[in-house]
């Protein structure tokens, strides 16, 4: 009876030895199956819970499986190619279908400044071959002393000869301090805003001193003018100045564009009409006397308008 309870009992516990190593066995299995598929993530764009190596994995070219220090499994997605370029610098990236611009930039750790700028597709989600442009952005205020340009005014001065020009009060530029916004994208400047000016010194004013006397013109051309201006009392100086101004006193003068002749530069239907009003119908327009009498008879009768030159 003895020997019949021994190999009863040494049953028994070879009974639960086994059970207790079989339920120890499933549970390690169901452990590691566990661990594996736990553990199997895609490219997510933070890369959340990824060691180095598998962030590394990440950007990589080759999908697959990798291994952390620890042992455990990382299944990686390849995800879908596109470019980030930063600072000019551009990195090749690989991240999962409908990843955004900022889960790329999360992905690098691309923080962004108040004023930098991304340049990308605004459609949608990112695709393959997108390329993120990140523009460095930053603004500043200088100062530069810069010169201030003078004015110029002129002076009729009928002391000096038509066209002569002399300067009785030189110019000189002024100084200014003026305040620019500087925007520099990427280090090259690519904006400069004038938002304030301070003036240093004046600029002084430049005067010019322009000469309207005719220059002497041939004595019998100038006797002919005063004559024909005392005749029918005209301004001789005005007569000299328009007669210079449209001839140079060239009775033979002729504008072969619009027709004008003589000394006064008379427009043909103008000539016939007033020639024969100050008696020299039929006279030549080329005749110096018929033409600066005909001139000082419209100038005495109010008709000087019909000249540009005064």
């Amino acid at each position: 009876m003895a020997a019949l309870l021994r190999v009863v009992a040494l049953s028994l516990v070879t009974f639960i030895v086994f059970a207790a190593s079989w339920q120890l066995a499933a549970i390690a299995g169901a452990h590691t199956r566990g661990a594996v598929g736990e553990s199997a993530l895609r490219a997510d764009p933070q890369g959340r819970g990824l060691s180095p190596g598998a962030r590394a994995g990440i950007l990589g070219d080759t999908p697959g499986v990798r291994l952390t220090p620890g042992g455990t499994a990382l299944v990686l997605s390849p995800g879908f190619p596109l470019t980030v370029i930063d600072r000019g610098t551009a990195t090749p990236v690989r991240a999962s279908r409908g990843s955004t611009v900022g889960d790329v930039l999360a992905l690098l750790d691309l923080k962004l400044g108040p004023l930098d700028q991304v340049v990308a597709r605004e459609d949608g989600p990112l695709v393959a071959g997108d390329v993120v442009r990140v523009l460095r952005v930053s603004e500043s205020l200088t100062v530069v002393r810069e010169a201030v340009p003078y004015a110029v005014r002129t002076v009729a001065d009928s002391s000096l000869a038509a066209g002569r020009v002399v300067v009785s009060v030189p110019g000189a530029p002024g100084l200014a301090d003026n305040t620019y916004r500087v925007r520099v994208v990427d280090g090259t400047e690519a904006e400069r805003e004038l938002v304030a000016s301070a003036v240093v010194q004046e600029p002084v004013t430049e005067v010019r001193r322009v000469g309207t006397r005719p220059p002497p013109g041939p004595a019998e051309i100038v006797a002919i003018i005063r004559n024909a201006a005392a005749a029918w009392g005209a301004d001789p100086d005005q007569l000299l100045r328009v007669a210079y101004c449209e001839s140079r006193y060239n009775p033979d003068a002729y504008n072969a564009s619009s027709g004008a002749s003589g000394l006064f530069q008379f427009m043909p239907r103008t000539w016939a009409a007033n020639s024969v009003r100050a008696g020299y119908g039929g006279a030549s327009v080329f005749d110096p006397v018929a033409n600066a009498n005909t001139a000082a008879y419209m100038f005495a009768n109010g008709q000087a308008g019909q000249w540009s030159c005064k």
